[in-house]
């Protein structure tokens, strides 16, 4: 079964170091998301595991095989492209089909399969339509269809759902985690879109600059955030700097208390802040209705805070929150602001 292992890879182009010294362990049958910013190295890495590019240094293995130095077309694998690269003059049947018939099967059993993949994601009614013919979605379960038609356990996901619309995107998310379940596969999937890697991932790995900043269940990560970068890239974060004396600081008009001394940073996540009664005054400045939850920006003091909540609230309100929803880092080095950006 295709456990797949990276082991100190590093790759270089000239001066750029786009990955430096990756470890990963990705289990059988695990839906993975590489999840970061523009430029962090999760489509580099992808590209590494897939042997579309080689390792400047370091090692890939799948199960108990070095493969880091085997072509992709080697290695057994699937691959969904951010831009599908369906052939424009092939119907539908004939893009399921092309790979199997690359690869030396007989036209009949993979006009076979290719039916049964077509089934699979619902194009059996389209199997003589080209792909212009098609919408967004269809296009893409059709790319899907084709990968999946290798009869790979393996199958790599590059910004797959890029140029589809945001309801689009939200249906077929759930269509391709059931799919590859329901299949057995082990996904890496590529994407930039936190909130696509939070419905599709079973383990989120994140990156910056050519770094893995994080592994671990989407509740993981996001609930005990490793760093500050973390906290700010996997949804929404309010920091605060806040010193602690002898155990005891003030954070919004509360004390609270800690088991360390000196600089701090206070992370409070806008659903932590409760409007309300009690609390330190506070006025909103910005309201916004974002589908089952209002977002607010409040003022404190000239301190803008971002909240989240389920109901509505007028101008000028109370805020508070519980000390046990705090996420607390040491002042980092480099200073708050570059530790969080994502350049």
């Amino acid at each position: 079964m295709p456990h797949i292992k990276v082991k100190g890879v590093s790759k270089y182009y000239g001066r750029v170091k786009a990955l430096q010294k990756v470890d990963l362990d990705i289990s059988d049958k695990e839906y993975v998301v590489l999840l970061g910013p523009s430029g962090c190295g999760k489509t580099t890495l992808l590209k590494i595991i897939a042997g579309i590019e080689y390792p400047s240094e370091g090692a890939v293995a799948i199960g108990s095989k070095d493969v880091t130095a085997i072509p992709p077309e080697d290695r057994d694998i699937g691959f969904l492209f951010q831009n599908y690269a369906l052939f424009p003059h092939m119907t539908v049947l004939d893009n399921t089909s092309y790979g199997m018939i690359a690869r030396g099967e007989r036209a009949e059993k993979s006009q076979r399969k290719a039916l049964e993949m077509l089934r699979l994601v619902r194009l059996e009614g389209r199997n003589d339509a080209f792909p212009r013919q098609l919408s967004g979605g269809m296009q893409q379960r059709l790319a899907m269809a084709r990968a999946l038609a290798t009869g790979s356990k393996i199958l790599f996901l590059d910004e797959p759902m890029n140029a589809l619309d945001a309801y689009i995107r939200m249906q077929l998310r759930v269509e391709l985690r059931l799919l590859c379940k329901k299949m057995g596969l082990t996904a890496i999937h590529v994407t930039h879109d936190q909130e696509e890697a939070m419905a599709l991932a079973d383990k989120i790995v994140i990156m910056k600059g050519g770094r893995i900043q994080q592994v671990g269940s989407p509740k993981d990560v996001y609930m005990h955030p490793a760093n500050p970068f973390v906290a700010g890239f996997l949804g929404e974060a309010n920091f605060l700097r806040v010193k602690f004396e002898r155990g005891r600081a003030s954070l919004l008009g509360q004390e609270v208390r800690a088991k360390f001394s000196g600089e701090y940073v206070a992370v409070l996540r806008p659903e932590h802040l409760c409007l309300g009664n009690g609390g330190v005054d506070v006025e909103i400045v910005n309201t916004r209705l974002l589908g089952p939850f209002f977002r607010y920006e409040v003022d404190y003091h000239g301190l803008r805070l971002v909240v989240r909540a389920t109901h509505a609230k007028d101008k000028a309100t109370h805020l508070t929150f519980k000390p046990k929803d705090i996420i607390f880092f040491k002042e980092p080095q480099e200073g708050l602001e570059k530790a969080i950006s994502i350049d």
